[in-house]
Parts: C-alpha cells; structure tokens; sequence
C-alpha cells in the first residue's frame, strides 16, 4: 500500500516542480503539493517518532506541531477559495501532513508495539493449532 502511495505522491512531487519551473500557481499545483505530503508524511514521522517519544518534554513538541499544522490548514482552505495562489503557500501545502503527523509522532510509537503484538499473538494461536 504505501509502495502505491509513494508513487502517486513521486508524480504529484513531479508535476508540482514542473508547474513551479513554468510558474504556473494553481490549485491543482497545490493539491498536487499537498498529495506529495503526504506521501512523504509517514516515513518522516516513523523515523521522527521514536525520537520525539525519548524526549523528556514531549507535550511542547507535540503542541507546537499541532498548532503550526492547524495554522498550515487555515492558510490552505483560504487559498484554495482563491482562483490564484500564492508561491509561499506551495511549501505550506507540502509540510502541513508531514507537521500533522509529526505531532503524532510519539503516539504511534505505542500503537505500533501494539500491532507488533497483535501479530505476534496471531502467529502464536495459529501454531498451536497445527
């Protein structure tokens, strides 16, 4: 699945550059900005995360990025009501999934070692059944 995504979001990163080097500012440049965020989201908050969680004051980081990513999605939603896009708001566009998922980022740690767990006591039960 994310083999999928990674593609789709490598063409929406392609076309995003070249309608910047034809500075053609649109909002199909912007959803294609935000669609490469997305894809690009899940690998940096699954190295980000384990970090972020062996920090002593977690609860700063994660409100920081929760607020940068809600401020990220208000200038989004304005510029997408708006026929003509500003060059600033392509960059905005591209970090507000990753800031979203960064202030997840400790949190999926745990829910990770939980379906690590699930797995493990799937494979378990089916052994025994042999």
């Amino acid at each position: 699945m994310w083999t999928t995504f990674s593609v789709l979001g490598a063409i929406a990163l392609g076309i995003t550059i070249g309608m910047w080097i034809k500075k053609k500012f649109n909002r199909f440049m912007l959803a294609c900005a935000v669609i490469a965020g997305f894809s690009v989201a899940y690998p940096i908050a699954e190295f980000g995360g384990p970090l972020l969680s062996q920090l002593d004051q977690v609860a700063p980081w994660v409100a920081v990025n929760l607020v940068l990513a809600a401020l990220a999605s208000v200038f989004l939603f304005f510029d997408f009501k708006e026929k003509g896009i500003k060059k600033h708001n392509i960059i905005i566009g591209f970090l507000a999934p990753v800031l979203f998922l960064l202030a997840a980022g400790p949190f999926l740690v745990p829910l990770d070692l939980v379906s690590g767990l699930g797995t493990g006591v799937e494979s378990a039960l089916s052994s025994m059944g042999r």
